[in-house]
């Protein structure tokens, strides 16, 4: 698609007209249009301040106007309004509009990144509306809940929460709440890799929306949609979505769909390697962001900018990015020295007027000239004084700027250091990974290959010396080159599997890529691989691990499962790495886990997951193939 020029104001763009008349009816009612919606936003804000309305009604529109107007593209506003709003229901006692109101705050403050306060405000939401029997309030505040956990990634807890929400709106046929909550649970499939199953949810929620035209959640299910297809790669599917979305998005001015939007399609061609057009949606994704301070998006942003400039090998852009990731505090604390400048500056300027007025007092009623010399000193001195305060404060700034500054350069040498201590750590953990791997080849040699080639050794002596007749002579033949192909299979797959390539040198990513392309092709098998977040490199001793513990699973397929494809999924998120394979093979009950796993190693896998601190998942059912998940903390 042809991104707009950089730093459009949304509401610049308008439906284009195609004929002469078309033009003139667009020019006629344009102005009809605005005056509407500024009379709308007008009356919500002046039954606000109508003392002689209703508390509950003047509660009511002001909490309208702050979610229509100023939650999507004005968040800050919109936050110390909410705020206001709050000490308004408490002073009042209105319990039923100070849950509307937490439900509110909690929602901007997931926008903020403040999850824990959040989820505080939505619980005591809940609890109100339990208290009145506001099956609705309920609904909304458990949904919300939900948003929460998943926040933190825990997922079955936030499905939960989801489905009791879904299960409240469909008992009052609360259509735009059920779409919303269809979204949520198909992001939890999305999560989980089901890209199918989301994308079912998905449509589900996209349906219900525009049979109510509703056009924020229409431009949820599209974006979600289309993040989903490019989970599964189809990218002209996910570029069609996302397009629509982000048309809605300019037509609503709503930068909070923008930002949402322009992510997932810098996703897509992140995906795509096509860095250029990454660039330009990153920089959308950027400019919404900031606009309503989504700090977790603009993060996102400056990675996808970082990826795409490394990618183009402009290592100044590069540079650039990774430090506004890194010195986002360093950012907020020269912002705090500016306001604390800005704020001196307006306490001068109040002082100033302070002080000529009491002049021009004094000059009316004072009669003598040294009265009226002391008060001109004063005057002078007091601004000396507030101009001095000034410099020493911008001073300041200024030195905590040259420290910060100083703290940077520091960080980057002790990067260096710790990047060649990385590096000898990487070597000493090879050769000990080799010494392991040849005591591991060698157990597997003698007890497989060479117990093959043992059994083949006595039959063709037992061929030699019994000299027996030639139609039993034709059948130990037979027999002997069977155990000798057995023994060259055997050797076949110790050589594709165990030789993954060297784990120093490359890291775990491209270790296992080659992993899933030497063992496809055995079997009848197929191996694929789908990573996100693994640009860069983990521990070494813990990528050594993970492989170890990917290659006995790929191992397991290979010898039991009797597959003919599987996938592995590796995500990095947030601290976590989390590893899902998955199988269509013949699969076994978990109820006999111990029993089924005895020939297949997982309780050593297990073992190896718990030494890292992380959690095994084993899902199977017989004939439905097997699923296994692995959480560990990185």
């Amino acid at each position: 698609m042809r991104l707009k020029r950089f730093y459009k104001n949304p509401k610049d763009v308008m439906p284009s007209c195609n004929t002469y008349y078309s033009r003139i009816v667009c020019f006629l009612l344009l102005p009809l249009l605005s005056f509407s919606q500024s009379q709308s936003k007008a009356s919500l804000l002046g039954i606000w301040h109508n003392n002689k309305l209703p508390d509950t009604a003047r509660a009511t529109a002001y909490h309208n106007y702050i979610s229509k107007y100023y939650f999507e593209s004005k968040t800050d506003s919109a936050y110390a309004m909410t705020l206001d709003l709050l000490d308004f229901t408490n002073a009042k006692a209105l319990r039923e509009q100070k849950a509307d109101v937490l439900l509110l705050l909690g929602r901007i403050e997931h926008v903020f990144g403040e999850n824990s306060k959040a989820s505080n405000h939505f619980g005591t939401s809940l609890k109100i509306y339990k208290d009145l029997k506001n099956v609705r309030g309920q609904a909304n505040a458990i949904n919300n809940l939900g948003v929460s956990y998943r926040k933190v990634y825990n997922l079955d807890e936030a499905k939960k929460y989801y489905e009791h929400s879904l299960a409240l709106a469909e008992t009052i046929k609360d259509t735009v709440l059920m779409a919303q909550v269809l979204v949520n649970i198909g992001n939890i499939y999305g999560w989980r890799y089901k890209s199918d199953d989301a994308i079912s949810y998905y449509e589900k929620s996209l349906k219900l929306s525009r049979a109510i035209n509703h056009k924020q959640k229409i431009a949820l299910g599209l974006i979600n949609v289309s993040n989903a297809y490019i989970q599964k790669k189809e990218f002209p599917l996910a570029n069609r979505y996302i397009n629509e979305a982000i048309s809605i998005g300019e037509s609503e001015g709503n930068y909070n769909t923008l930002t949402h939007a322009y992510s997932v399609l810098a996703m897509m061609y992140y995906k795509q390697k096509r860095y250029d057009e990454l660039i330009e949606a990153a920089n959308q994704c950027l400019f919404y962001a900031e606009k309503i301070s989504n700090h977790e998006m603009i993060d996102g942003a400056y990675f996808f900018l970082f990826q795409a400039y490394k990618a183009k090998r402009d290592f100044d852009l590069t540079i650039k990015y990774q430090d506004l990731r890194l010195d986002r505090r360093t950012t907020i604390d020269d912002i705090h020295a500016v306001q604390a400048l800005e704020k001196i500056k307006i306490d001068n300027h109040r002082t100033k007027d302070s002080l000529v007025n009491i002049n021009k007092t004094l000059k009316l009623g004072l009669k003598h000239e040294n009265e009226k010399t002391n008060l001109v000193l004063a005057w002078g001195g007091s601004l000396s004084a507030l101009s001095i305060l000034t410099f020493v404060v911008f001073r300041n700034s200024k030195r905590k700027q040259r420290k910060a500054q100083q703290e940077r350069e520091q960080q980057i040498a002790e990067k260096e250091k710790l990047l060649k201590e990385l590096e000898l750590s990487a070597i000493n953990a090879m050769i000990k990974g080799q010494e392991k791997e040849r005591q591991r080849l060698a157990s597997d040699l003698h007890d497989s290959v060479g117990a093959t080639l043992a059994a083949a050794k006595l039959q063709f002596e037992y061929f030699v010396k019994q000299q027996v007749m030639s139609q039993d002579s034709e059948h130990l033949t037979q027999k002997i080159s069977a155990l000798l192909d057995t023994a060259y299979n055997e050797t076949r797959v110790l050589a594709h599997v165990k030789n993954a390539g060297v784990m120093a040198k490359d890291g775990l990513l491209p270790a296992v890529e080659r992993l899933s392309k030497n063992a496809s092709g055995i079997n009848n098998l197929k191996v694929e691989v789908q990573s996100f977040g693994l640009d860069q490199r983990l521990e070494n001793a813990l990528e050594i691990a993970i492989f170890r513990i990917i290659q006995e699973l790929v191992t397991n397929i290979i010898k039991h499962a009797k597959a003919t494809h599987a996938i592995v999924h590796l995500t990095n998120h947030d601290n976590k790495l989390n590893i899902m394979i998955e199988d269509n093979g013949v699969g076994f009950d978990p109820k006999q886990l111990p029993k089924a796993t005895k020939g297949m190693g997982l309780m050593s896998i297990d073992r190896r997951v718990e030494h890292w601190e992380g959690n095994l998942t084993i899902e199977s059912e017989l004939g439905n193939g097997t699923t296994i998940i692995i959480d560990i903390p990185v």
